[in-house]
């Protein structure tokens, strides 16, 4: 009630400050709700902060764990200022949805809504689709999340299968998807010197999972706690001084008190909510997960991916994937601990190299490997404000 309230009052006071607006080239960016400073949203945040002519601004929980972290300016989400902003500002940049990462419920709330119009939309995504199938948090609001998701500006993809998923799966108007490559990984680097070996384990979530009473009897927990807590996995890591690193999905950090209790080793390592992702990539020789887009930047880099899938048939039944489980991944999958704790030795014992079969799938997920892709991106949001105020004086002067 509050953020609508604010949403309000902005909307009130519009008028008579517009013209402390004026002239002003004002961006926003955001994602994950207002709570993480990450991903796609952070790294475009970052680019466009060299751009000397733009105002931009990370729209932001007062509470979150990474209010510190941002490098520049920041709104705080939901308030009267960044609803002011909103309605006077070029562009908004987003990784999961506006009404999420930007300005809550504005886009439900007649004549307000009009300024959802009037802003260039920019929908960055949290990671490359393939393994996870589009779907609502809440079923009852498919329909206005569709529309939501079509009246998005510009829309990115990685290459033409993601642009396809887009078009055909999500419905979007195949000129408003461009394939720009995602801005995160023109950051990534492939380290090749490393102080200790390290493994990155990160499941992702399951959405029937999320506010499950007693997660500890779930497969879930017992797959994800039996591997880290495996014996021969251990000893694996003991001998040959390997740190396996976990995160735990963001939308499953409520149990984290769970699963920080059933780590034992002082090689394994469970990481904050807060933890430096990106980082994590770099710095880490393999990766361990089950569905997530995460993947996909590991295999920008060259790096190693093993999946974990677990839950398999559960998933494709509740979720599903784009990709064929089957046939398209670009790394091993094992279905239970113990073979992933052989699969973990036995890459360990080549080195932890991506081998051929896998590195020639590479083209087919990425048109770009060249750190272009924050830049691309700018040029087509700038081409689209150009023929938004074009098409705004076109209609004044009728």
């Amino acid at each position: 009630m509050k953020q609508i309230l604010n949403m309000v009052t902005a909307f009130f006071i519009y008028p008579f400050l517009k013209f402390k607006f004026k002239n002003r080239n004002i961006w926003l960016v955001g994602g994950n709700a207002g709570e993480l400073y990450v991903d796609n949203g952070k790294a475009m945040f970052e680019y466009l902060n060299t751009k000397e002519d733009l105002e931009v601004y990370w729209v932001i929980n007062a509470g979150s764990p990474a209010f510190n972290d941002v490098k520049g300016k920041k709104l705080l989400r939901g308030s009267v200022k960044s609803y002011l902003y909103f309605m006077n500002s070029k562009v908004s940049l987003f990784s999961h949805s506006i009404s999420a990462d930007i300005v809550p419920y504005l886009f439900v709330v007649p004549l307000i809504n009009r300024f959802h119009y009037k802003v260039t939309k920019v929908f960055l995504n949290h990671g490359t689709v393939g393994l996870k199938k589009r779907q609502p948090m809440n079923p009852k609001l498919e329909k206005l999340i569709n529309k939501l998701i079509k009246s998005y500006d510009i829309n990115t993809a990685d290459a033409e299968y993601e642009k396809k998923i887009k078009n055909l799966d999500w419905g979007i108007d195949e000129r408003k998807i461009h394939i720009t490559g995602s801005p995160r990984y023109d950051s990534l680097e492939k380290e090749t010197t490393f102080e200790k070996d390290r493994i990155f384990f990160m499941p992702t979530w399951r959405p029937w999972l999320k506010d499950n009473g007693n997660i500890e009897k779930t497969a879930y927990f017992q797959n994800i706690t039996g591997l880290i807590s495996n014996d021969k996995l251990q000893d694996f890591l003991r001998e040959n001084d390997i740190e396996l690193r976990i995160y735990i999905h963001q939308l499953m950090h409520k149990y984290l008190k769970e699963f920080r209790e059933n780590i034992t080793d002082e090689n394994v390592v469970l990481l904050p909510k807060e933890a430096d992702i990106q980082n994590e990539i770099m710095t880490s020789r393999l990766l361990i997960t089950d569905y997530s887009s995460i993947s996909f930047d590991f295999f920008y880099i060259d790096k190693s991916v093993l999946f974990f899938q677990f839950d398999k048939s559960e998933y494709n039944e509740k979720v599903g994937a784009y990709l064929d489980l089957d046939k398209d991944l670009f790394g091993p999958a094992a279905f239970d601990i113990n073979s992933c704790v052989t699969e973990i030795m036995r890459m360990h014992k080549e080195s932890f190299q991506i081998e051929d079969e896998y590195k020639k799938m590479k083209e087919s997920y990425f048109k770009y490997n060249d750190k272009g892709n924050s830049e691309r991106l700018f040029k087509i949001i700038e081409g689209e404000v150009i023929g938004k105020r074009k098409n705004i004086n076109n209609n004044s002067v009728v």
